[in-house]
C-alpha cells in the first residue's frame, strides 16, 4: 500500500500541476508568457533556433536543482517544489502551445507524451531524492545515488529521442 500511495502522490502533484498551468495561462490573458515557455521548450514558443547544447541544459538544471536541494537537511523539504515546478511548467507550455494554434496531431503524438513522461521522471527523481514521510530512511544510511543517477539517464535518453522523433516528423 505505501508504495502504491507514493506514486499516487507523484500523479497528483503532476496533475494538478499540468492544471495549475494551465489556469495560470487561461487566467492572465494578457500575459505573455513565452519567455517562460522558452525556459521549458523553445519548441513550445515556436522558436528553433535554440541550440541543442541550451535544451539538454534546461533538462538537466532540473535534475541539477533537485539534487543540490536534496544535499542539505535544510532545504531537503523543498525538492518536491522542482518536480511540481516542472510540472507547473508543463501545463503552461501546453496551454501555450494549444493557444498558438499547433497541429493536434503533433501536440498528441509527440509532444504531450515525451513532455509528461519528462515531467513524470524528475517528479520520480525528486521522490527519490527525498522520499515522503512515511517512507524515511534509518538516520544511519547514506543516500544511494544509484536509483536517482539511472531515474536522470533515462530522462537524458528520453531528451534524445524526442529530439530525433521531432527531427523525423520535420521539426
Amino acid at each position: 500500500m505505501v508504495r502504491s500511495l507514493s506514486f499516487l502522490q507523484l500523479f497528483v502533484i503532476l496533475a494538478v500541476g499540468y492544471i495549475g498551468g494551465v489556469l495560470l495561462y487561461r487566467g492572465i490573458p494578457d500575459a505573455d508568457f513565452s519567455f517562460i515557455v522558452q525556459i521549458y521548450d523553445s519548441r513550445a514558443a515556436q522558436i528553433s533556433s535554440a541550440s541543442m547544447l541550451i535544451q539538454l541544459a534546461t533538462v538537466l538544471s532540473f535534475y541539477a536543482a533537485a539534487f543540490v536541494l536534496s544535499i542539505s537537511r535544510r532545504t531537503r523539504w523543498s525538492v518536491m517544489l522542482v518536480g511540481a515546478l516542472k510540472a507547473v511548467l508543463f501545463g503552461l507550455a501546453s496551454a501555450h502551445i494549444l493557444a498558438g494554434g499547433v497541429n493536434m496531431l503533433a501536440y498528441t503524438g509527440w509532444w504531450f507524451p515525451f513532455k509528461f513522461l519528462g515531467t513524470f521522471l524528475v517528479l520520480l527523481f525528486c521522490w527519490t531524492l527525498s522520499p515522503p514521510f512515511f517512507t524515511k530512511r534509518s538516520p544511519k544510511r547514506t543516500q544511494n545515488l544509484k536509483v536517482p543517477l539511472m531515474i536522470a539517464g533515462v530522462g537524458l535518453l528520453l531528451f534524445f529521442a524526442d529530439k530525433a522523433v521531432y527531427n523525423l516528423l520535420g521539426g
